[in-house]
């Protein structure tokens, strides 16, 4: 039987302490995944909600300390789920000790880092120059996120033993694996070579065979469970799939596949009229790589009902019927929860993403209700805010709720073996939202219809015409 697996992640704030994720894991349990992603719960300034590292072993006092991480472990593994840790590798925070003493000039931290005496004319991905000067070291250093998230220099082996003593630490505390963060932009081909990229961004600095050579010496012989998230969106080609993932993972979740659908070149500062057909085309293929983990949503994006203005429940069966073998669901996806009901004061948004938005449009010429409106629409703050669980209850008691068709779809995912082994092909992909599929498996065969704009039912239907889950 194929390798399958069913991710649940956790954005940790969204829910509360560790003691508050513990006590929800009998809910989260009802939709069966084998493992729960946390994202970062190190300790951290929190400038990029957690992923700006200053401690990888220690937890950061907002969610508490680690006898509630042990409790955590166990409570999961009673109902037979395995903790999956959010490994930061690509930066650290400026305030982690590492670059505190790097930056001034430490012999064993000076190359920890990725320094120059003179920038490239790299941009980052949240906005201006990928490289800052440094007073204290008086180079420049870069960080393809933040300026206080500088990049790490993995030509360094003793970067590589770190966190390979990272690893070890956290899988000795009972983490199953990792979801390693950015895992293609680990190592820079136009550094070595000083060559000034033609255009900036990120097609400079992605997924060189340097990186593919580092993740497999960090990861390739461990026994742990690896998901990668490489950043790129529909440009990551299949052949640099498969490099990347062949040994160090396990599976690869990207949700810039999502981004085909309504952006150009992965750009967050606008949306695009939904390009339907584009959309299914490509999720079509990707569903086929073996390593693929299909997400319609994560931490980094708007929530999808809203962004796609589609039916939850025929979002779900997108996700579910198509044959990802890694599927990931996102926390509060389970009961449909839209986008949320944001501030019109950028002040009043803690993602640092959020701001690099509105200060794209700004400059741009955009007035400042016409910037606030698309931060409201396509602002990852969206994903991270405090999960409804009044509504998580009243779905538990209503037969026709999103939770339950979630429950009754992870099922299938788990159970059918048409759903497990079955090929593709697909049938029809229209302007209008309509999606149709089939999965055939020996001599059963089953049809799916979904139509985005829901003009009709959408369906899963098997060779005898009866309907095996369906919504309007």
């Amino acid at each position: 039987m194929k390798k399958r697996k069913l991710i649940y992640q956790v954005y940790p704030t969204a829910i509360g302490s560790l003691r508050d994720i513990t006590d929800k894991i009998p809910l989260i349990a009802e939709l069966q995944p084998d493992y729960i992603w946390l994202s970062p719960i190190f300790q951290s300034p929190w400038v990029d909600g957690g992923y700006d590292v200053s401690d990888y072993c220690k937890i950061d006092p907002r969610f508490g300390n680690m006898a509630d991480f042990n409790r955590l472990v166990t409570t999961a593994k009673k109902h037979n789920i395995g903790i999956l840790m959010d490994l930061v590798l690509n930066h650290t925070s400026s305030e982690h000790p590492w670059f505190k003493k790097s930056e001034r000039h430490d012999p064993w931290y000076k190359d920890y880092y990725v320094w120059l005496d003179k920038p490239l004319n790299w941009d980052s991905f949240f906005g201006g120059p990928a490289f800052d000067y440094n007073s204290n070291r008086g180079k420049y250093y870069l960080h393809l996120y933040d300026r206080t998230q500088p990049d790490l220099n993995f030509s360094n082996p003793r970067v590589v033993k770190e966190f390979k003593d990272i690893i070890k630490f956290w899988t000795d505390h009972g983490v199953v694996g990792f979801r390693v963060d950015s895992a293609n932009v680990l190592a820079e081909d136009a550094l070595k070579s000083g060559i000034l990229p033609r255009i900036s961004g990120f097609f400079n600095y992605y997924q060189t065979k340097e990186t593919v050579a580092i993740l497999e010496k960090l990861l390739s012989s461990s026994k742990i469970f690896t998901i990668a998230e490489p950043i790129g969106g529909e440009f990551m080609s299949h052949a640099r799939f498969r490099e990347l993932t062949r040994k160090a993972f396990d599976a690869a979740f990207n949700v810039g596949t999502l981004d085909v659908a309504d952006t150009f070149l992965s750009i967050k500062d606008r949306f695009y009229p939904l390009n339907y057909r584009k959309w299914f085309r490509k999720l079509a293929k990707w569903s086929q790589e073996e390593k693929f983990s299909l997400a319609i949503e994560s931490h980094d994006t708007p929530r999808a009902p809203s962004r796609f203005n589609a039916d939850p429940k025929v979002l779900a069966m997108m996700q579910f019927l198509l044959p990802s073998n890694f599927p990931c669901i996102y926390q509060g996806q389970e009961i449909g929860t839209p986008n949320a009901n944001l501030s019109n004061n950028i002040n009043d948004y803690p993602g640092v993403q959020s701001r690099m938005i509105y200060r794209r449009l700004r400059k741009e010429g955009k007035t400042k209700a016409q910037a606030m409106k698309q931060v409201k629409l396509s602002s990852r703050d969206n994903a991270r805010q405090p999960i409804d669980w009044g509504e998580y209850m009243l779905q538990e008691g209503d037969e026709d709720s999103v939770l339950l068709f979630y429950r009754k779809l992870t099922q299938l995912w788990r159970t059918d073996p048409v759903l497990i082994n079955g090929n593709l092909k697909v049938k029809k992909t229209s302007r209008k939202g309509i999606f149709d599929f089939e999965r055939r498996y020996g001599k059963e065969k089953y049809f799916i219809h979904l139509d985005f704009c829901g003009r009709t039912k959408s369906y899963c239907k098997n060779s005898k015409g009866e309907t095996i889950i369906g919504c309007r």
